[in-house]
């Protein structure tokens, strides 16, 4: 099987190499030359800048890099990834999850200068790739105003569309390709929003007409009573917690297990969250970092990203201890780096992916309206979970998904690669599509890239099935 992988990635390769085509218009001095810690020519055409938004007393400048496609990107989809976190850098994903680079496995120690390798499972090998570090303060975007540290979602929502706008009026070449949006975790509150709004100016006829085909989330946040009140029934289900801790649960709580002033439902919970207290919130097989190895920096949570790479790779400190955060940041947080990416080098700011002083408020709670609407217009919908993450467990997903009453026109079933069970997939009316990654955690592009790229792919190039 693993050959298999191989001649496939490779003839993806060699039909990329064929079909690289140059984009006919850009910004002056917007395409990169030389990615930070990657040797080699870029697979495709990238650039990178920045879009400021707001208005001119109060301005965020949103930095982005764009990867045109390795296939035929005169043609290809265009696709936006929004980050989660709910404040974490659109950017990084670039290299830490879809994008066409990956920090090298061998690269683990603190002292180390990262480098990256070519990813054979990119997302540009289907698509143009749009990533932009939204709010601003996280990754390279930055404000003029600290002020302008303190966010939420419906801010962010128009932030990003005068992002997008503005964006294709400087890639206008790009406005007759399919528009796709993308994002996972936190994102789920945005992505749908954003996709309303743009549906929204299209009618009305703005500034520029976004070819908007659909969206795509995995491990969503949708409903904020169902996000909370899933992680209970998810639990018992895969054997973190007890039968008669569960049953209790089920009395005490009466089906709310969150936000709930019951004193017994409380110590139920107290009692819940001491069993779940060692797991692993993003993959439940996945054991936290427990030593300090002298390859991090302190003691830290285990770096879900990279588990199946590194459960088969030696390590004399241990193959659950790996600074991921800090190879990004001596990646992209230097000089040379910033040069080389077109990131502003006078920011007091520094490079971080999630940085901790932003001052972030969740103000929209469901979504269902959103999606109500978008799906009655005929837009397609792709949500797919890793089915071993206790952080937005796939059933709450699922749980959300009756809310909508759309018919299942292919009710549970797997679905394959190579012959082997990929995951689960549920086919509704209107253009939803659900599907889980079998043994991926939250994100599952990070655990599974392979089987998470056939099934985007499938997705992405029109199928209504896996």
């Amino acid at each position: 099987m693993a050959a298999q992988r191989i001649l496939a990635a490779a003839a993806i390769v060699v039909v990329a190499c064929l079909c690289v085509w140059p984009v006919r218009a850009a910004p002056k001095g917007a395409e990169v030359d030389e990615f930070p810690g990657f040797g080699g020519e870029l697979p495709s055409k990238h650039y990178a800048g920045y879009i400021s938004v707001g208005h001119e007393q109060q301005k965020r400048h949103l930095y982005y890099y764009f990867a045109t496609s390795e296939r035929d990107p005169t043609v290809d989809p265009v696709v936006v990834w929004i980050n989660g976190g709910p404040a974490c850098s659109g950017f990084s994903a670039f290299i830490h999850s879809i994008g066409p680079f990956k920090i090298e496995v061998s690269q683990i120690h603190v002292n180390d200068d990262p480098r990256v390798t070519k990813n054979p499972y990119s997302w540009t090998k289907m698509a143009s790739l749009l990533l932009v570090d939204s709010p601003a303060g996280v990754g390279y975007s930055y404000a003029d105003n600290e002020d302008d540290y303190a966010t939420n979602d419906t801010s962010r929502v128009v932030d990003l569309y005068d992002f997008l706008s503005k964006w294709f009026a400087e890639y206008s070449e790009f406005l007759s390709n399919p528009f796709y949006i993308a994002g996972c975790s936190y994102s789920g509150v945005l992505v749908p929003v954003i996709a309303h709004e743009i549906q929204r100016r299209n009618e009305e006829g703005g500034r520029v007409k976004i070819n908007l085909k659909g969206y795509s989330l995995c491990n969503p946040a949708l409903d904020v009573d169902i996000e909370n009140n899933a992680l209970v029934p998810y639990a018992y289900k895969m054997g973190l917690i007890s039968e008669e801790l569960f049953q209790s649960l089920v009395t005490t709580c009466n089906g709310k297990y969150w936000n709930n002033t019951s004193p017994s439902c409380l110590e139920d919970l107290n009692h819940f969250y001491l069993q779940i207290k060692g797991i692993n919130m993003e993959h439940i097989l996945c054991p936290p970092c427990r030593y300090k190895m002298g390859i991090t920096q302190e003691t830290m949570e285990y770096d879900s990203g990279k588990i199946f790479k590194r459960f088969f790779e030696t390590s004399k400190h241990g193959v659950e201890c790996q600074n991921s955060e800090l190879a990004l940041e001596k990646l992209f947080d230097t000089k040379l780096g910033r040069e080389k990416l077109h990131a502003k080098q006078k920011v007091s700011r520094p490079w971080k992916r999630c940085p901790k002083d932003i001052r972030y408020t969740r103000d929209i709670l469901t979504l269902t309206e959103y999606h109500l609407n978008l799906t009655s217009k005929g837009y397609r919908v792709f949500l797919y979970s890793g089915d071993h993450a206790l952080l937005v467990p796939y059933s709450s997903t699922l749980e959300w998904l009756k809310q909508l009453k759309y018919k299942e026109i292919e009710k549970w079933h797997p679905w394959f690669v190579e012959n082997q069970i990929a995951g689960y997939s549920i086919r509704y009316e209107n253009n939803i599509l659900f599907a889980t990654i079998k043994g991926a955690g939250h994100v599952p592009s990070d655990y599974l890239p392979f089987e998470t790229f056939i099934a985007y792919q499938r997705w992405i190039d029109g199928a209504d099935s896996l």
